[in-house]
This record gives C-alpha cells, structure tokens and sequence, in this order.
C-alpha cells in the first residue's frame, strides 16, 4: 500500500482545513495516510478538529489513517473531547 505523509504545524489555520481534505480526497486509493503533527507547537482544539476531519475525510475515501508524533497534551486534548477512538495515535 502507498504511503503518503501529511506535515502538520507548527501552527494550523480554520482556512488550511478545507484545502487538506480536498488534497486527500483527491488521493488515489488505497493509500496509508500518516499524519505528521510532532510540529505542533501548542495543540489546541482547532487541531483536534483538523485532526478529526481529515480522518473522517481519508476513511470516507478508503484510506487508512494513522497520527505519528502526538504529543502528550494532544493526546489529552483527544481524550478530553471524547476523539480518542477516532483519531488513531501511532506511538510506536
């Protein structure tokens, strides 16, 4: 399966969120979607909504998704809003 890396940060504006999901709705399936948020200088809420529409948006078109370098207050961010499940998390 392809590979294609998403690069987020270090800061994520509400207009850039429309431009990502048409990028990856424009992807040729089936491809891996890794999202790269160790960038992330302060995560907020607003990144726990990019997160959580381009996973909805890479699923929909059937691709897998996976977030790489989530830091521990994302990580409580997605916890806390109840995201946990649907934003995969790749520690390893």
């Amino acid at each position: 399966m392809r590979r294609y890396v998403l690069t987020l940060g270090p800061t994520i504006r509400r207009g850039e969120l429309v431009g990502l999901c048409e990028r990856l709705a424009a992807l040729p399936c089936p491809v891996r979607v890794v999202v790269c948020v160790a960038t992330i200088a302060e995560p907020d809420l607003l990144t726990v909504e990019a997160l959580a529409r381009i996973c909805l948006t890479a699923r929909r078109h059937g691709c897998e998704v996976a977030v790489e370098g989530a830091c521990e207050r994302l990580v409580d961010l997605l916890t806390l809003t109840g995201l946990a499940g649907v934003v995969p998390i790749d520690d390893g």
